[in-house]
């Protein structure tokens, strides 16, 4: 790491050029996500309109089209399988579409990517190079903090709704319906994004696509274990046979106990909770206050060298122990 920070700082030429590459590096994949998400989707809207009619009762964003991989790959998306690998550039699709963000990989990249380039700019102002690093590496991750934040709330508001969706679902199944036309009426009654999802999966089947392989779909689509459940309850039903509304019944007392546990672990872990969020907005506090109260004083932590060293440990220190009492208050049920 030294050997590379010492390259970089050997003179004002190198330091250019590495930004300069960083940025053009960014310009051409933020142009290449831009092309494959807005421009060349507009060649469908005929087609989407022929599907969906007049009415203007088409899927949100349509979302339906955007998970289908018919569609070529593009050069940069192709570059990134490349050099990655396939099964991570796969993993990320998969976890834009469970955070409900329909762009291709490339887009998402090339944002986090002109972020960090804008982080490492900034970084300048300052006279250590380190802090370039730092806020290249801050603002590089702020994509994927918001990424894993959306899809974490996207999951537990479908959770909450999944064990009114299985009584519905079982009570259609015993009017009468088949499956298919009660996660269509399900989809009607129940909001998003369980609603949502419940209405793709019905388009997908009926436009050619197998039910299980339409569940599948949705199971992918949402970061969420008990939709798994019911997709893999009806996946071994429709092979081995068996009462599916019965099947429903219990998928959705499981749930609710599930979520029930859930609710006293967030009451008895709450105390935790609030301590840590003290704990890690304290120092951040003080510093505030010194800055108003007495700059001269705290601004040494940023203009001599050896206070940003001692900066830059408070940091790393504060860091790590957020990260480790998240862990400690953090209960997977």
């Amino acid at each position: 790491m030294e050997a590379l920070i010492n390259y970089l700082t050997a003179s004002p030429k190198t330091q250019y050029f590495f930004v300069m590459s960083s940025v053009l590096a960014g310009l051409a994949f933020f142009l290449s996500g831009f092309y494959f998400s807005f421009v060349r989707p507009m060649g469908h809207h005929k087609m989407n309109q022929r599907l969906w009619g007049n009415s203007g009762k088409r899927l949100v964003d349509a979302r339906l089209f955007k998970t289908q991989d018919e569609s070529p790959a593009s050069p940069v998306s192709l570059m990134l399988k490349a050099v990655l690998g396939w099964a991570k550039v796969e993993n990320l699709q998969r976890t834009l579409y469970q955070a409900d963000i329909f762009y291709p990989p490339e887009a998402f990249l090339s944002v986090a990517g002109i972020l960090a380039c804008a982080g490492y700019l900034a970084g300048s102002l300052f006279q250590a190079f380190y802090w370039r690093i730092v806020l290249a590496v801050v603002l590089g991750t702020a994509p994927y903090l918001y990424l894993r934040i959306k899809r974490n709330r996207k999951a537990a508001r479908l959770e909450r709704q999944m064990p009114g969706g299985m009584d519905l679902l079982s009570r259609s199944l015993r009017a009468g319906h088949t499956l298919q036309s009660a996660m269509e009426m399900a989809s009607a009654e129940i909001g998003s994004p369980l609603g949502v999802e419940m209405k793709i999966a019905f388009e997908e089947q009926r436009l050619g696509l197998g039910l299980n392989k339409a569940l599948h779909r949705m199971a992918d689509r949402v970061a969420s274990q008990d939709l798994r459940f019911f997709v893999t309850a009806v996946s071994i039903q429709s092979e081995t046979g068996g009462n599916l509304a019965e099947i429903l019944d219990n998928i959705g007392k499981l749930i609710r106990a599930r979520l029930q546990l859930k609710g006293k672990i967030q009451g008895l872990t709450a105390e935790g909770r609030f301590s840590a969020l003290i704990l890690s907005m304290l120092p951040v506090g003080i510093f505030l206050i010194l800055y108003f109260v007495n700059p001269d004083y705290i601004m040494l932590l940023l203009t001599d060298s050896q206070g940003n060293r001692l900066l830059m440990g408070v940091i790393l220190s504060m860091a790590m122990g957020i990260l480790w009492m998240s862990k400690i208050i953090q209960i997977r049920v």
